[in-house]
């Protein structure tokens, strides 16, 4: 028995989808996909592994190769000579001439037969930007239209090109649209993708900022899709010329809400949806383009009634006067309760449990009232002060998480500490909250704070340490405490060696009357100010902090401040036992995430 055949099938496995993952399912390069051909080789066992990884994906690349990579030259010196004795291209231009072609593994996946159906195309460029001219006969050249491909449900955007080079690209015009001749170009490549795969019901893309000529193939794949897509979440380009019929089986839909005006109005199924991403949005924005349930007797209704998650990112409008917003309503500021968006209709959520909202017009003086019935768990806000303010109290009733995140103008800091200080006098079964304001103004907070439940808090914002232990004793459940910003004044005394040799440690803080939580485990101060010179005041509310709360079991901290800690709690463990058992690590390590991310 061989030392490969004593190995555990299991470890077998996870080496072959660690192996395979990025190839197969991320953003793998052709050549390397072709790799997996010598790992399939090392035995019968590894070869019935990877064989079905290698046939899950049909990959099609725009690649870029050298000039003359298609003519074998005779020999390295007659290579050579050609280069060096042309009269029309320089040297170093000649080195670094290029074409570009369209490869597939057509071929590949034709050898390997039909044990494992492939599920998913994905059309990928790293070097270049795609030219569709040519896609249709690279395709039939490589023999696609041979191949089964009835089982494939998903197409795959894959474009990794600085935007700013695609953007010059010479199939873009001066005014920033592709040139007509590469639109019909990537209008007869999607008819030729329709024809030969006719069960697609999803069209994705890794990354949102793919070149306008990808944008363009996707918009043309969307519209001959569109009926039967269950999920679209890639950018797209609306031509002019562009008609979509109704979309009754959308789930997911990612778009921009320039585009989603332009495909007219009652063309997606809002009974459909479960996750919806609006961004680029406007203050005059519309839900015209939903179409309510068509059973309904409510025609003034529009019910998303299976829509779980929304994500609504507004565009800055600051180029929207007050007075144009309101006459375009027919109203003036006084008169009128502006809902989100302009539709007459009612919006309903009836299941929707994750919402985010950023940078909402501060012209949306009752936005958040459709909302107040909804089953929110998870609610995301980020925006100036000023826009954010007219938050629903209501909303916090059944949360498990919150992010509030508010920019603005140092006069507004003041209405930030009373804004955040009704939101923790609200009652909430809140589990996890991300706290942030971007100003440096003190936020302090009352002693009726009733988020009783709160076992994950993050506060990014400035927060004097007496403050910080206050809100602290006031939350019973919390387990972890973040603190990002307790900064102190550059001109304070800073740390140096002769302090550190003649410090007493044990008299370097107060004692604390009383612990102020007993529940905390994990703390993570980034405090310090910029820089990287560590101040005396600093290490001292760092130290104060640890005392103060003697569950603490880890205790993450700037690099800077590592080495000084360490010293405090070697020499205090003998008059406070609970510091030998506070692990310290350097904050770095620590996941300071916000909770919101689940909606990115």
């Amino acid at each position: 028995m061989t030392y490969l055949e004593k190995i555990d099938n299991r470890i077998f496995e996870r080496i072959v989808n660690v192996a395979c993952y990025q190839t197969t399912n991320t953003s793998g390069r052709l050549s390397v996909y072709k790799e997996l051909v010598a790992l399939a080789s090392v035995s019968r066992q590894w070869h019935a592994l990877v064989q079905p990884h290698m046939q899950s994906v049909l990959i099609l690349e725009y690649q870029t190769v050298p000039a003359n990579s298609s003519q074998k030259p005779k020999s390295p010196k007659s290579k050579r000579r050609a280069v060096w004795k042309s009269p029309s291209i320089p040297r170093n231009e000649a080195a670094l001439a290029k074409e570009h072609a369209w490869n597939t593994n057509v071929g590949l996946l034709q050898i390997l037969g039909k044990q494992t159906p492939i599920s998913r195309m994905r059309l990928q460029c790293f070097d270049s930007i795609p030219d569709f001219s040519q896609f249709v006969s690279a395709m039939d050249a490589a023999g696609l239209a041979r191949c089964s491909l009835d089982s494939v449900t998903t197409i795959e955007i894959m474009d990794q090109l600085d935007l700013a080079v695609a953007i010059k690209a010479s199939s873009v015009t001066e005014n920033g649209t592709v040139s007509k001749r590469h639109v019909d170009a990537s209008r007869v490549a999607a008819a030729y993708l329709s024809q030969h795969l006719p069960n697609v019901q999803q069209i994705t893309s890794l990354s949102w900022n793919i070149s306008l000529q990808s944008q363009q193939l996707v918009t043309h794949l969307a519209q001959l899709y569109f009926q039967q897509l269950h999920v679209l979440t890639v950018p797209l380009a609306m031509p002019a010329d562009a008609q979509f019929k109704v979309a009754s089986n959308l789930t997911k839909l990612y778009v921009d809400a320039n585009v989603l005006q332009q495909l007219g109005n009652n063309v997606i199924s809002a009974q459909q949806l479960q996750v919806l991403k609006l961004h680029n949005v406007d203050a005059f924005f519309s839900w015209e383009a939903f179409a309510s349930n068509t059973n309904s007797n409510i025609r003034n209704e529009l019910d998303f009634s299976n829509l779980t998650a929304l994500s609504i990112k507004f565009s800055n409008d600051n180029v929207v006067t007050t007075t144009d917003f309101y006459s375009s309503l027919g109203g003036s500021k006084y008169n009128v309760r502006v809902s989100m968006g302009r539709d007459r209709r009612r919006l309903l959520f009836p299941r929707l449990q994750t919402l985010n909202v950023c940078k909402l017009p501060y012209t949306y003086t009752d936005a958040w009232r459709m909302f107040v019935d909804s089953p929110l768990k998870r609610l995301a806000v980020a925006g100036p002060y000023a826009h954010v303010r007219y938050i629903e109290p209501r909303l916090l009733r059944n949360l498990d998480v919150l992010d509030v995140h508010t920019v603005g103008a140092d006069k507004h800091s003041g209405r930030f500490t009373s804004f955040i200080k009704s939101l923790l006098d609200e009652e909430s079964p809140v589990k996890s909250a991300w706290l942030r304001h971007a100003e440096l103004f003190p936020l302090s907070v009352s002693r009726q704070v009733k988020w009783q439940h709160l076992t994950e808090l993050c506060i990014s914002a400035y927060m004097p340490t007496l403050a910080v232990l206050s809100l602290a004793s006031q939350l019973p459940s919390l387990l972890r405490l973040t603190v990002q910003r307790i900064a102190h004044d550059t001109c304070e005394e800073e740390l140096d060696q002769p302090f550190i040799d003649g410090v007493n440690w044990e008299t370097f803080v107060s004692v604390p009357n009383q612990p102020s939580s007993l529940s905390i485990r994990e703390l993570q101060l980034h405090m310090g100010g910029e820089g990287s010179v560590p101040r005396i005041p600093t290490l001292q509310a760092i130290c104060y902090i640890l005392l103060c709360i003697p569950s603490a079991q880890l205790l993450a901290i700037k690099q800077m401040y590592w080495k000084y800690a360490c010293k405090f709690i070697k020499h205090c463990s003998n008059v406070h036992p609970h510091l030998s058992n506070v692990k310290l690590i350097r904050h770095v390590f620590m996941a300071t995430k916000s909770p919101s991310v689940f909606l990115e």
